[in-house]
């Protein structure tokens, strides 16, 4: 199995192909991540949010851009940083993995 150095300055542990870090630099970033990005609540997902996604969830049960996959995602039609409405089910839309991913991807280049 091919291995290379831990992306941590001064660490010369090896890890394996498709790991970034050691298990103890792993740890160290995910827990400094997560304390930047803040909880779910904070970030918005709070009851309301959660309600409002399993309404959109229970209302289009399967994927409204592919139609064939199971919905996972309720997607803001039009995205909350160019106006859309947070809480508006008018506003969602229940996508698949798949079509969420090239959905953000699209929007990211807007």
């Amino acid at each position: 199995m091919l291995r290379h150095p831990c992306l941590q300055p001064g660490c010369s542990a090896l890890v394996p192909r498709g790991e970034s870090r050691c298990p103890t630099h792993k740890q160290r970033h995910e827990q400094a991540y997560n304390a930047m990005r803040g909880t779910a609540a904070e970030r918005g997902y709070d009851a309301a949010h959660r309600k409002w996604r399993a309404a959109v969830l229970a209302r289009d049960p399967i994927c409204k851009a592919c139609g064939k996959a199971p919905s996972t995602y309720a997607d803001h039609i039009v995205p909350l940083k160019h106006g859309g409405a947070k809480l508006d089910l008018n506003n969602g839309q229940g996508l698949c993995s798949h079509c969420h991913q090239v959905k953000r991807g699209q929007e990211r280049h807007l």
